[in-house]
């Protein structure tokens, strides 16, 4: 297992280029089909991304936005992925809910959203965006977490080691099935998990979803 050598990218430039990547694969997947799907994970590098994605001219009547992960918390609250991306995507673009697949964090049984959200997913996602954490997880798949063997269901409720808990997320065969995966990183906080994911080690989850692309800030790529 290998990955395709990242894309270093200077911190002021990260969220631009991170956006026209985003919008070149949603042009190439409506190129070949009438509707593209994008989904999108929560973050504090991703918010930028998406307010620069929605500067860009597309033609965002045919793009469905679904979502990585989310927490179990209502759609409104601090820590919610929706609330991110609707406050920097949604909004801006006046994209209608109709075109908006949200994870319904607020639910109290997380194992029937979960299963509803299967529902609602295309067969293939077109579009992906991740990010990893200094442990190297990515979506809502940690280390050592049963989840990652998981093959059968697409998205799944797990417990996370921080608060909020319970979270909502894809399952690899779900990333690993998509035809356009972005892992978009910033930080040195990040430097040592970007090191050992893209050196193939395997018990970070992010090292697992072996389609992806990196999109790096000097900083992240430190190591």
């Amino acid at each position: 297992m290998s990955f395709a050598p990242p894309t270093i990218v200077p911190s002021e430039s990260l969220a631009q280029e991170a956006a026209k990547w985003m919008a070149r694969s949603l042009q190439d997947a409506l190129a070949t089909r009438p509707r593209a799907s994008l989904a999108l994970s929560g973050g504090g590098t991703p918010g930028p991304a998406y307010r620069a994605l929605a500067d860009l001219k597309l033609p965002w009547e045919r793009v469905d936005v679904f979502f990585v992960d989310e927490r179990f918390v209502p759609p409104d609250h601090a820590d919610s992925n929706y609330r991110l991306v609707e406050d920097t995507l949604l909004k801006p673009l006046r994209l209608p809910s109709s075109q908006v697949f949200r994870m319904e964090g607020e639910r109290e049984d997380r194992d029937a959203a979960a299963r509803d959200y299967e529902a609602k997913l295309p067969p293939v996602l077109d579009v992906v965006l991740l990010g990893i954490g200094p442990d190297g997880h990515t979506a809502s798949l940690f280390p050592g977490h049963p989840a990652l063997e998981e093959q059968q269901r697409r998205v799944l409720s797990v417990v996370g080691p921080k608060p909020p808990p319970w979270r909502m997320t894809l399952t690899l065969p779900v990333l690993l099935s998509a035809r356009a995966v972005l892992n978009l990183v910033a930080g040195a906080g990040k430097a040592d998990a970007v090191r050992r994911a893209l050196a193939g080690d395997l018990s970070l989850p992010a090292a697992r979803v072996t389609n992806t692309q990196w999109m790096l800030d000097p900083a992240a790529a430190g190591r």
